[in-house]
């Protein structure tokens, strides 16, 4: 599938790919940071920059439309509001109990490591199912995401960093 994400993303500029790709809930800057250094040839602080920003696209559409999404498809679509309790509900689950004790701080930790499943997406539907104010969710999750893209950049330029 990422195969075909990547080969359809080759049509673009290797800069307006990263961008956007990076918006995608799958692919997230964890994945688009080493595909635009290692297979496109984007320059590593291009890279960097483009990946955080497409990244951080989503988060407020997200945050305030999520809500919107479901009122609208309880009504004509019952099938997408059980998709979308799920997805809050396994999201609410992955960091309910870091968030109680950490607090904002935990959306942080939980974004900044760059494991699968760990990105901007899920930690704004934790923020959601949660109820952390959006000042807070923001610069939690802001914070993890360019984190988590200085760690994916430099682990994608391997040993060239180091010698």
């Amino acid at each position: 599938m990422t195969e075909a994400i990547f080969q359809y993303f080759s049509q673009f500029s290797p800069e307006l790919a990263t961008f956007i790709l990076s918006a995608f809930p799958i692919t997230e800057l964890r994945l688009t940071i080493p595909v635009a250094i290692r297979v496109w040839g984007v320059n590593p602080y291009n890279a960097f920059g483009l990946a955080v920003l497409g990244n951080l696209v989503p988060f407020f559409p997200l945050y305030y439309g999520l809500d919107q999404l479901r009122k609208l498809s309880k009504k004509h679509t019952p099938w997408l509001t059980r998709i979308i309790d799920n997805a809050v509900s396994r999201a609410h689950n992955k960091v309910e109990k870091k968030y109680a004790r950490y607090g904002a701080l935990a959306l942080f930790l939980f974004t900044a490591i760059p494991l699968p499943l760990t990105g901007l997406w899920t930690a704004t539907l934790s923020a959601i199912a949660l109820k952390v104010p959006v000042k807070y969710a923001f610069i939690g999750i802001a914070s993890g995401v360019v984190v988590a893209g200085v760690i994916m950049t430099i682990g994608s330029l391997g040993s060239e960093v180091l010698f």
